[in-house]
């Protein structure tokens, strides 16, 4: 698919900043396609845009979220997901709000190691966030980028935040809200 002039934005960032108010575009429907392959947000996560959207623009660069919610899904399965956002910052003073936050409201914090299971299918491990990501994957989820942006995300701190809850869950999305506002 050929970029759109605005979605030169993508191939045009050249830092980490540049990424987050791209990040914060598609989101919002400005800009047509994520460089990870993805033309819209997913449904599921409509209602966290504009929490999504100000972590973008205050520092925290995403790249996957989800809520979190119980119950039938694809292929009859029984789904089990944890709300959890996973990104990139390179902004000490973002990223200590971001791990207060999450201490105080008791979530999971993850800036590398073992990846956490945050989807369970009929009970088994389905998808997980963080963890430490090889630079071949990050130019895979950030593909067309620009090189000096790519570098500054190897550079920043890989975090995931995460309610260790399943099932639905307003507190990550509180605990970001005020930490980027």
């Amino acid at each position: 698919m050929l970029m759109t002039r605005l979605d030169r934005q993508w191939r045009d960032a050249r830092t980490l900043t540049d990424l987050g108010h791209a990040t914060a575009l598609w989101l919002e429907g400005g800009l047509r396609r994520h460089p990870n392959g993805y033309d819209t947000p997913a449904a599921e996560t409509r209602s966290l845009i504009p929490t999504l959207a100000a972590a973008n623009r205050a520092g925290y660069v995403t790249d996957q979220s989800q809520p979190g919610g119980v119950g039938p899904g694809s292929g009859r399965a029984w789904w089990e997901q944890r709300a959890a956002v996973d990104g990139w910052i390179a902004d000490p003073r973002l990223l200590g709000r971001l791990l207060a936050a999450a201490r105080r409201d008791g979530l999971i914090a993850s800036t590398g190691g073992k990846p956490i299971v945050v989807t369970r299918r009929n009970g088994e491990p389905h998808t997980d966030f963080g963890g430490d990501i090889p630079p071949r994957h990050l130019r895979g989820i950030w593909r067309g980028v620009h090189p000096a942006a790519i570098d500054e995300i190897q550079r920043a701190t890989h975090l995931a935040l995460i309610d260790p809850a399943w099932g639905p869950s307003d507190r990550l999305w509180g605990a970001i809200d005020k930490a980027v506002r």
